[in-house]
């Protein structure tokens, strides 16, 4: 047995709990897919954090320009980047692959404030970590992120590239595939550009970006015994920071908070009240400050509310 078939079976059960994990089948309206969502930014955000490390790693990105040390480790992480950093859209655009995430949550009404506060953050000059502390985020999503981000700036590259590969890239098709089931059974349009997010991972990932990652991990551990050791072990702790990623988003759906659910309510009743006074949505999207897809988003939360309480109570009854 080679190496790479080693760390593939020692993460093999890691990987298999997380495309059996109960979060896909928790998502049953509008509402459990925009939590999801909210979180799972962040993760698409940090996406880039680890694939630029690896970047600076393998390539040269310094002004004063020398001859990368391995050319094909080179040529692979710079193909990803390319697709990564400005993948053509289904409009024909060119967009990263965040940018498509975050327009699928601007379409499906989902809360993209605390992302936007963590990027403005940045751009003025914010550390990573003190920004993270700085956002209203469950702790799940920010621990991912601390975890995701250390590795980036302080693991070997032996190590990035495993987490990269076996936490991100070979995992990601089969998690996604059960996200797209779940999300599909919803029935809501305004899933559209989400889903061809989701599509469009499946076929790069799978297809190809897998496969260049795992060359990558060969490439770089070589006959290193002790590149090799830390590769499994930092694949390992990746998976693992997944699970409990999850987990969180998990109790997030099955239990909203109590400020998020009273904060819902109370909007929803003054749209409500608008709608009964005769205003417009984009009237009462002005008079909230608030985008009309949030406004029809809280709307639709509302009515998957409801429902799910009338089902109940006829249970109960």
């Amino acid at each position: 047995m080679n190496q790479l078939q080693r760390i593939t079976e020692s993460v093999a059960p890691l990987q298999e709990k997380l495309i059996a994990h109960p979060i896909y089948g928790s998502m049953k309206s509008l509402a459990d897919v925009q939590v999801f969502m909210e979180n799972h930014v962040f993760a698409v955000w940090d996406f880039m954090a680890i694939l630029k490390s690896l970047q600076a790693s393998l390539t040269c990105t310094d002004t004063v320009w020398l001859p990368a040390k391995n050319t094909q480790t080179c040529r692979l992480i710079n193909e990803i980047v390319l697709c990564e950093e400005t993948d053509e859209s289904e409009n024909g655009e060119y967009a990263s692959h965040f940018e498509l995430y975050h327009r699928s949550m601007v379409g499906c009404g989902a809360d993209t404030t605390q992302i936007d506060r963590f990027l403005d953050l940045l751009r003025h000059g914010t550390g990573v970590f003190d920004a993270l502390q700085r956002l209203e985020i469950p702790e799940c999503t920010r621990s991912f992120v601390y975890r995701t981000m250390s590795t980036a700036l302080q693991g070997q590259v032996c190590e990035v590239a495993a987490a990269f590969a076996f936490g991100r890239e070979d995992l990601l098709p089969s998690v996604f595939e059960r996200v797209v089931v779940e999300t599909q059974a919803v029935g809501d349009q305004s899933f559209d550009d989400f889903l061809y997010y989701l599509n469009r991972h499946i076929e790069i990932d799978g297809d190809s970006h897998g496969p260049m990652a795992e060359q990558m991990v060969v490439s770089i551990c070589g006959e290193d015994d002790l590149k090799w050791r830390l590769a499994e072990e930092s694949a390992i702790r990746a998976l693992q920071a997944r699970i409990m990623f999850w987990d969180g988003v998990l109790d997030q759906i099955r239990e909203p908070s109590r400020t998020h659910r009273e904060l819902g309510d109370y909007l929803e009743s003054t749209i409500q009240l608008g709608w009964l006074n005769g205003l417009s949505v984009d009237e009462i999207g002005e008079q909230l400050q608030m985008p009309r897809n949030q406004i029809e988003a809280i709307i639709s939360q509302g009515r998957d509310r409801r429902a799910r309480d009338q089902k109940f109570s006829q249970l109960d009854a």
